[in-house]
């Protein structure tokens, strides 16, 4: 399936650096041969105003033939074109064979409407798709809070600079919320710093050959790192050495040599923006569609089939049958899967520490008791008095 999208991406917009197989040139291309032909026919006309009859009408049978021809290419590209297209729906039929399922309306209700209608808009203001949100405003008559076109537009323009490799706007929306920041014990000024550092750091080594400390860097590290050593005592002597290593930096802190360290500030930074806003960092129309119709409803309706062949009931209301795996940042709190139960902890049966210190959930405990005053611990030799087990809180 991934070659065939590739094709029709590349019939539908043609790119001069990936030619693709085709009966006919690219639309674009035909219609520029087509209009340098017809302006050249024009300058032939403009240049022979004393020609024949004879010679002007066979100018024009030659124009007309040559219409007809691209016309013709365009009609087999748009032909290709849609055979490509109507190819790729067979085979999203072929993959996906359960049926979409069928619920009843939802949305139906003047106040249900009206909330998704803001969920979009918001979504496309928060995306940066502000001509879209104008157009959506518009037309569904929603109206959009200007406060949040601030705002997302704030975050906008730092992130923007962030992907640039320019952290100045960042430490300006640092310095104002420091204290908010501060109150956070936030990482994210070291983390600017850091960055900003080592890029001045990577730029002195490559213009100069010598081994001598690279003044520039010298000159930042004691302006903005220095002052935060008593909060990173183990991360600032890294940095002041990594001047004296040269190319041997990448393997002797391969941390400070990898583009995450980079990378991860805009993340880093839309995350302590979004708290400071008291909204969430991600964008929630986005972790819906995501966790819901692209990983849970799939899984939950194979296992409601499954089910129904097995003439099983889904007779829990507050849990699903079936495990929905969800990836490392749509976990928005800790699980505690019990060693002994292999089940996860739930408020009836939540985790308990034992005296020496290893946790199993509060229904293994019981069947370890069995009226006995002493368990022994399924994971060391050690005993503990069941009753002094302490119910653990993550």
């Amino acid at each position: 399936m991934n070659v065939e999208l590739q094709r029709y991406e590349l019939l539908a917009n043609p790119n001069p650096s990936k030619p693709v197989k085709s009966k006919a040139p690219a639309i674009s291309e035909t219609l520029s041969g087509l209009s340098q032909r017809l302006k050249k026919a024009r300058e032939q006309l403009a240049n022979q105003p004393e020609a024949s009859p004879a010679v002007v009408q066979q100018v024009f049978q030659a124009t007309l033939a040559d219409i007809e021809t691209s016309k013709a290419q365009i009609d087999e590209r748009l032909k290709e074109t849609h055979a490509s297209g109507t190819k790729i729906g067979k085979l999203i039929d072929k993959k996906t064979s359960l049926a979409l399922p069928e619920y009843s309306p939802m949305f139906q209700g003047q106040e249900a409407s009206a909330a998704l209608r803001r969920t979009v808009g918001q979504h496309l203001v928060r995306t940066g798709a502000l001509r879209a949100a104008d157009i959506f405003q518009e037309e569904s008559g929603t109206e959009i809070d200007p406060e949040d076109v601030t705002k997302f537009e704030e975050m906008r323009t730092v992130t923007e600079a962030l992907r640039n490799n320019d952290v100045q706007p960042a430490l300006r929306w640092v310095e104002e919320h420091r204290a908010y920041l501060e109150s956070r014990d936030s990482s994210l000024e070291f983390l600017l710093h850091r960055s900003e550092y080592l890029r001045i750091l990577s730029k002195s080594s490559s213009s100069s050959s010598s081994t001598s400390e690279p003044p520039a860097a010298l000159g930042y590290a004691e302006r903005h790192l220095l002052p935060l050593y008593p909060r990173y005592p183990a991360d600032i002597p890294k940095l002041f050495n990594s001047m004296l290593l040269g190319e041997k930096l990448s393997s002797t802190y391969p941390e400070l040599a990898s583009p995450a360290i980079h990378t991860q500030l805009e993340d880093e930074f839309t995350r302590e923006y979004c708290a400071e806003r008291q909204i969430s960092h991600q964008a929630p129309l986005k972790v819906v569609s995501t966790i819901g119709g692209g990983i849970a409803l799939p899984r939950i309706e194979k296992g409601k089939k499954i089910m129904k062949e097995k003439r099983g009931e889904w007779s829990h209301t507050e849990e699903i049958p079936v495990e929905i795996p969800l990836p490392p940042e749509h976990r928005y709190h800790s699980i505690f899967t019990c060693p002994v139960s292999k089940e996860q902890a739930t408020d009836v049966n939540p985790p308990m520490i034992l005296q020496c210190g290893h946790v199993i959930a509060r229904e293994s405990l019981h069947k370890l008791i069995k009226g006995q005053t002493r368990v022994k611990c399924p994971y060391c030799p050690k005993e503990s008095d069941p009753r002094q087990a302490v119910q653990l809180f993550f």
